[in-house]
């Protein structure tokens, strides 16, 4: 009696793990995954690099790692925005001498409700000497929101995943970009 308990609960354990759905993507989002990273191993170096999301001509992104009045101990990851259909999510503040990206958490909705979509050049990381320090921190893979113009007049909403190193590196690790103008997207959805 026993093993025919065994063998009914070996059963339906099996039948379980069989049924188990497996993770689809959604077919309306794209999802790209990324080599793309810089840094500068100079003390006092510089590093840039565009990436192209759209495959045109013109980048649509800059990220920028510089090293503010060549000091060492002082870092500045930023990104600007070159194609104009492009917008990140910000933390822009009045009176505030530089913008922010706002990082946001994985599986957040990202969505045409979301305030201070700004195109321009941000700040994700700043650490100087004077005390400042702001944006991104060095504690792994963290999510952003960007969303791009459809000529159709909506947006199309997206993430990447980034990662900060020391100030010295930045890495963009994948992105995805919904394919359905003015369709929340959640942070990680592929």
């Amino acid at each position: 009696m026993k093993k025919i308990n065994l063998y009914v609960m070996l059963l339906f354990l099996c039948s379980i793990a069989a049924c188990k759905k497996e993770e689809v993507n959604n077919p309306d989002i794209e999802d790209v995954t990324l080599d793309f990273s810089i840094e500068t191993t100079d003390p006092i170096g510089n590093a840039a690099k565009d990436l192209f999301i759209d495959g045109e001509a013109l980048q649509d992104f800059t990220f920028v790692i510089v090293h503010p009045d060549d000091n060492p101990n002082q870092h500045l990851i930023q990104v600007d925005v070159y194609d104009s259909k492009y917008e990140l999510l910000t933390n822009w503040e009045p009176g505030i001498v530089y913008t922010s990206i706002r990082t946001i958490q994985k599986g957040s909705n990202i969505q045409p409700s979301l305030s201070e979509w700004k195109s321009g050049s941000f700040v994700l990381y700043i650490s100087l000497t004077v005390g400042v320090t702001a944006g991104f921190t060095d504690i792994g893979d963290q999510y952003i929101a960007f969303r791009k113009k459809n000529s159709g007049g909506g947006y199309f909403y997206g993430w990447m995943l980034v990662n900060i190193e020391n100030g010295e590196k930045i890495t963009i690790k994948e992105y995805a970009l919904h394919k359905i103008a003015d369709t929340p997207i959640k942070a990680g959805e592929k």
